[in-house]
């Protein structure tokens, strides 16, 4: 193992709660290959709710959190049926509570569908276009699980990864995780673990990355961008089963 390595496997991330990503819709126009939403390898039509997005705005403010960032993200997050309401929600929370907050809406900004939501977004919210035009694009191999790898049999796996501590913990209809791609998986894997209200800042949320990053692909520390789909055994078991019967897991 080298120097570089052996550092990685001993940091300890911890959750960024002064940033979050909420998935509010698994739907996408695009599919990717290597999503690491899954949205191509166990696609759905599901979607937060508008009530979902108050609680969340209610308990923002209960706990006087002030957000850096809120990052609206998907799937596709402009194929959302009631996505002006979702950031009308976010807005009022933002003029009236945290105005430093940067509210961010992040589209593939593919087709013309997508193009014409995005031209009718409303001002206090910025647009991060990602601006794809095919399904093949550099991803990190997020299905090959480390816990498929020898040099991660050992591994412990509470320790989380960067994404955590540089993109903020993850919300989505089933509740909060320390990163949204870990929400993503929860999704399709059906542990049922995302907490059901938001945590404290304190939360290290071991319990969950646990769990979560020994399937996740960005945990890797030689990780490198692929043009396909590669994917071990883990994620082929995990996604023939919810093929075969649709999670059950309590939304938030």
């Amino acid at each position: 193992v080298n120097k570089f390595a052996a550092r990685f496997l001993k940091t300890r991330y911890k959750p960024n709660h002064s940033r979050i990503e909420i998935d509010i819709t698994y739907a996408c126009n695009l599919h990717c290959l290597n999503c690491n939403r899954s949205c191509t390898q166990a696609p759905t039509n599901e979607y937060m709710t508008v009530e979902q997005i108050d609680k969340f705005v209610q308990e923002s403010i209960e706990k006087d959190r002030k957000w850096e960032k809120i990052r609206v993200m998907g799937g596709e997050p402009t194929l959302h049926p009631d996505l002006f309401d979702i950031l009308k929600s976010l807005l009022s929370y933002k003029n009236e509570f945290s105005p430093k907050t940067r509210i961010i809406i992040v589209s593939n900004g593919f087709g013309p569908k997508v193009k014409k939501v995005l031209a009718k977004i409303p001002e206090g919210i910025e647009i991060e276009n990602t601006q794809k035009i095919s399904v093949v694009n550099k991803f990190y191999s997020f299905n090959i699980a480390p816990v498929d790898l020898v040099q991660y049999k050992k591994t412990d796996f509470s320790r989380g990864c960067f994404v955590t501590a540089f993109c903020g913990i993850g919300l989505n209809r089933y509740g909060y995780y320390p990163c949204a791609a870990g929400g993503g998986i929860d999704r399709v894997a059906g542990f049922g673990i995302g907490r059901k209200e938001l945590p404290a800042c304190d939360d290290l949320m071991r319990d969950e990355l646990q769990n979560l990053c020994r399937y996740c692909g960005l945990f890797k520390s030689d990780n490198t961008k692929i043009n396909g789909e590669e994917m071990s055994s883990s994620w082929k078991e995990i996604y023939e089963k919810a093929k075969k019967e649709k999670p059950n897991i309590s939304i938030y």
